[in-house]
């Protein structure tokens, strides 16, 4: 758009200051010139090809050039010094080859043109009064040139170091995900273990458990130890299950996805932090339907949710987790009583690496992996919140 300004300025202008001066056949040059350009403009606008436009628009600028050089004095003449524009804007636009090839026809076409005048073949058609106009002309046309297009490369230069800077950014984000998604994996395998190695000791102990039950089954006193054991034993089955949904290593998304069995899972995982602060709400109606996804990111993705609703809470509250099968699909929703979170940062708890805890104690990239994989099992979430009232996630999943 600028080179074509500049053309219809520059065409324009030299062509009524060459016909006032009596160069009739400049003049006519600089008419035919405008009336190119204006056509490529034109043209712009119903093609692509502006790669095509760009070089024909630098090729009839050197043609002008050579014309007007030719006809007031050869190498003498103030006109050379515009040789050097077509390099020159073929240096700031793409593709990057044309630099070279501008830069070679406008040496070429100083070289031609020091031989014509060398062999007297140039002449000067100018009117002698405007040979000093002329060369106040020429060379501010030049500079002009060169000031804008350096400022439009500087801008250029700029937008550039903005997308490189961006580029960065989000390579650093990707490679914090890829080293979080390395940790849960590990935080995976060594879950796999650890709960194999608990269950057998647990059938050890169940099993011994049945037979003192049943050699003790007439003494009152041993009854409520029996049973406490019993309960023990039930809790710590419970999380070793859990942990075995929660280590599962497979990427498929295949997997017949429970949201109810899910949330209970996630609940025993975290109780060692949830029974001394927080009171948990439970309404989870009964669901004939399940999702099609991968159980064990699921589980990720609402321990992620139910922390950060934990983390939010200081002394005591609540976390209310309510699932409701629709006719569309199946809505889950976490709410707590915790200290909220505000307007400012509500659109930005989705962004890698945004954090409002202190150094250390957090990546900011818990509820963006979140936000990945409930879309990745076609999924939305909207997110509520209210400064020291709490925070309400509505997880719908289509099925």
């Amino acid at each position: 758009m600028f080179l074509l300004i500049s053309a219809y300025l520059s065409t324009s202008i030299f062509g009524i200051f060459y016909y006032l001066a009596g160069a009739q056949i400049i003049a006519i040059t600089c008419a035919i010139g405008f009336s190119l350009f204006a056509l490529y403009g034109l043209v712009s606008y119903f093609t692509s090809r502006i790669v095509i436009l760009f070089r024909l628009s630098i090729g009839t600028a050197l043609i002008i050039f050579f014309i007007q050089t030719y006809l007031t004095g050869g190498v003498l003449s103030s006109s050379m010094s515009e040789f050097f524009i077509p390099s020159l804007l073929a240096f700031f636009y793409r593709p990057k080859e044309d630099r070279y090839v501008f830069m070679a026809l406008s040496v070429a076409s100083m070289l031609a043109m020091w031989w014509l005048t060398s062999k007297g073949f140039v002449s000067n058609t100018l009117n002698p009064d405007y040979a000093i106009s002329h060369s106040l002309m020429s060379i501010f046309f030049s500079f002009s040139i060169v000031v804008i297009y350096s400022f439009l490369f500087r801008g250029t230069l700029a937008n550039r170091n903005r997308q490189l800077a961006k580029s960065m950014k989000d390579q650093q984000a990707t490679t914090q995900k890829l080293i979080q998604s390395e940790k849960m994996a590990s935080l995976g395998v060594m879950s796999a273990g650890v709960a194999h190695e608990i269950n057998n000791p647990l059938n050890f102990i169940k099993g011994g458990i049945d037979v003192l039950a049943k050699q003790l089954e007439n003494t009152k006193e041993a009854a409520p130890f029996i049973n406490a054991v019993e309960e023990g034993v039930r809790r710590a089955s419970s999380i070793v299950h859990s942990l075995g949904h929660f280590s599962r290593e497979s990427d498929a998304m295949d997997e017949v996805c429970d949201v109810n069995d899910i949330l209970d899972n996630c609940l025993i995982m975290l109780q060692h932090k949830l029974k001394y602060k927080v009171a948990i709400v439970k309404e989870f109606e009964k669901q004939s339907r399940t999702l099609t996804g991968n159980v064990g990111k699921l589980h990720q993705a609402f321990i992620n949710i139910i922390s950060n609703a934990e983390e939010s809470i200081e002394k005591k509250g609540t976390i209310a987790i309510k699932s409701t099968e629709m006719k569309e699909g199946i809505l889950v929703m976490v709410s707590d009583t915790g200290t909220g979170i505000s307007k400012k940062n509500l659109s930005k708890i989705s962004d890698p690496f945004f954090t409002t805890k202190a150094v250390g104690d957090g990546t900011g990239l818990g509820l963006s992996i979140t936000y990945e994989i409930i879309r990745a099992h076609g999924g939305t979430i909207n997110v509520t919140s209210e400064i020291n009232t709490g925070t309400q996630f509505e997880i719908f999943f289509k099925t």
